[in-house]
């Protein structure tokens, strides 16, 4: 049971579609499929508010047990464990916007979501941490909770994206990047994959280095979010 815990990386590495990354895929799939399907088919406002609540306190137990096991395994530090990357911030706002309803987070969680969890979680990166440890799950849960919160809102909350929505997380996310930068020099940090490429295969590898990474990296997101709203902008055009 200790090695679950343990502060010492697993011996071998979790790697892009990997044993341990395809029962990762298949979990979550099936998971945020269940959850999604059982909540349409309760079909009771009382009923889904529950479930809804539960899901948002669920995702506060995880994140609070990731800085727990840092803290008593004597691994945390701030150039790595402060909730500063899009996802760590995205699951405490989704949490928000579960109890809530808020359609301002989502407007901006629906893009975080879908261009950075899927990424982080098709592409991961788990400091080295494999099945079955600790840090494995968590790092699925937390990207997961993610999606199933944006899932939520556009199939329970029936809710939806607009252009408006794409330009508000433009600046805001251009913002955030600004404050982000100087924290990472004063922490050693990475956070929001600012200062360097991760070590695991993405799609920052096709880039730049550094610092015209970062105008490359800047391109892409841009990219990325556009093609998250394309379905949108589709359908409201053969609307019109």
């Amino acid at each position: 049971m200790k090695h679950i815990f343990s502060p010492n990386v697993s011996d071998r590495a979790l790697y892009i579609l990997s044993d341990s990354h395809v029962y990762a895929l298949l979990g979550i799939s099936f998971t945020l499929t269940l959850v999604l399907w059982y909540a349409i088919y309760l079909n009771d406002h009382e009923k889904r508010s529950r479930l809804r609540i539960g899901i948002a306190s669920f995702m506060i137990l995880v994140e609070i047990s990731r800085h727990v096991w840092a803290v008593s395994v004597g691994v945390w530090h701030l150039n790595h464990d402060l909730p500063l990357h899009i996802c760590n911030l995205g699951a405490i706002l989704s949490i928000l916007m579960l109890f809530n309803r808020n359609y301002s987070i989502f407007e901006i969680l629906y893009f975080w979501g879908f261009a950075g969890a899927v990424q982080a979680i098709l592409t991961p990166d788990s400091q080295g941490y494999n099945f079955p440890h600790f840090y494995y799950f968590r790092y699925f849960a937390t990207h997961a909770n993610v999606l199933l919160a944006v899932m939520w809102m556009l199939i329970i909350e029936k809710v939806r994206p607009t252009w408006h929505s794409w330009r508000k997380t433009f600046i805001i996310t251009s913002l955030y990047a600004v404050i982000i930068y100087p924290i990472n020099v004063f922490t050693g940090g990475n956070y929001m994959l600012l200062m360097q490429k991760p070590p695991v295969p993405t799609l920052a590898d096709f880039l730049d280095v550094w610092p015209g990474y970062l105008f490359w990296l800047y391109l892409v997101a841009v990219v990325v979010g556009t093609m998250c709203y394309l379905p949108y902008a589709i359908a409201d055009a053969r609307r019109r």
